[in-house]
């Protein structure tokens, strides 16, 4: 079981790939490469949700942001590219999280 961060809150349990893009400041095709490179390792993306006889996934948001955006974030990065764009990303978290506190 993994410890959940209070201090980022969501309006909503579940999602989909959209709403979490929104939420997290991460473009679309982030997230599709971030898939391919975890099924290449056999590997789900962490709070990726199947739905059970669709052909579709929904996420949960505290799971992904948790267990593998922060440590993602924190991690070491692959190339000067990769890691203008974790900084990009950390910043618009950043700004999601301000933007939540003043509402």
């Amino acid at each position: 079981m993994h410890k959940r961060d209070k201090s980022y809150q969501y309006k909503f349990r579940y999602c989909n790939q959209g709403e979490l893009c929104l939420a997290h400041g991460i473009n679309y095709k982030t997230i599709e490469r971030w898939i391919c490179d975890h099924k290449d390792k056999g590997q789900t993306l962490p709070g990726r949700i199947k739905i059970p006889g669709v052909r579709a996934y929904i996420y949960d948001p505290q799971i992904f942001h948790d267990v593998f955006l922060v440590p993602y974030l924190n991690g070491t990065y692959r190339n000067e590219y990769e890691r203008q764009e974790l900084l990009v990303i950390s910043n618009n978290l950043k700004n999601n999280r301000e933007k939540v506190r003043q509402n």
